[in-house]
């Protein structure tokens, strides 16, 4: 196996970063300082999970009480196919049939870029799954991983979340907050790990492709 190329997918991150409205900024600030006198440089970080990339767990739409500790981490590593829906507003029943035909029947992780460009601030809207886009991804016998690069799998003003919740009943996890502005559709190896954040309703995760010429 060669090294190949490596796809960073995770948005950088730093203060004034986008969240969801009414979440918690992102800040950091030094709490221990060499200038200071202190021996060392140490960090305080004040986040929401939902920042950036990151992974949600069951316990965020109360689909179950698994938290971001008891996600499985062999579905966040893998064999991946990027589909490009770029230019839909919705994901609905029938892209999201198009989009598995076209990844192949043993597909177990797909993700969908919709976004030309990386997402700097939050939009009114974005484009999301349908309950009907949503319960065909779930419908798809192996597929264990479902990815997309805007805030959420539903849309922004949802209460019932539809999405996040069939996802979740056929066992799927979910990456959201992903950057896929320079990534092209094809089959790469995906890396996308939660913290075993115990508690926790979702997970940071630093996601990275890689090239299928490199396996």
């Amino acid at each position: 196996m060669s090294a190949g190329r490596v796809i960073d997918i995770s948005p950088r991150i730093g203060a004034g970063a986008p969240v969801f409205p009414g979440d918690t900024p992102l800040s950091i600030e030094t709490a221990f300082d060499p200038s200071s006198g202190d021996a060392v440089t140490v960090c305080k970080v004040t986040m929401s999970p939902h920042t950036g990339a990151h992974a949600d767990a069951p316990m965020h739409v109360a689909a179950g009480p698994g938290d971001a500790a008891s996600l499985p981490l062999d579905a966040f590593w893998g064999l991946c196919t990027v589909v490009d829906v770029v230019g839909l507003s919705v994901i609905d029943g029938p892209v999201a049939a198009r989009m598995l035909r076209g990844a192949g029947l043993a597909c177990e992780r797909i993700l969908f870029r919709t976004q030309a460009t990386r997402l700097d601030h939050f939009p009114e809207r974005f484009p999301h799954f349908t309950a009907d886009g949503a319960a065909t991804l779930a419908a798809h016998a192996g597929l264990r991983l479902v990815g997309i690069d805007t805030f959420s799998v539903d849309a922004p003003d949802s209460k019932d979340l539809p999405a996040h919740r069939a996802l979740f009943r056929a066992g799927i996890v979910l990456l959201e907050g992903l950057d896929l502005s320079q990534v092209r559709p094809a089959r790469y190896e995906l890396v996308a790990l939660p913290l075993a954040l115990a508690g926790a309703d979702a997970s940071p995760v630093r996601a990275a492709l890689r090239s299928m010429s490199a396996l």
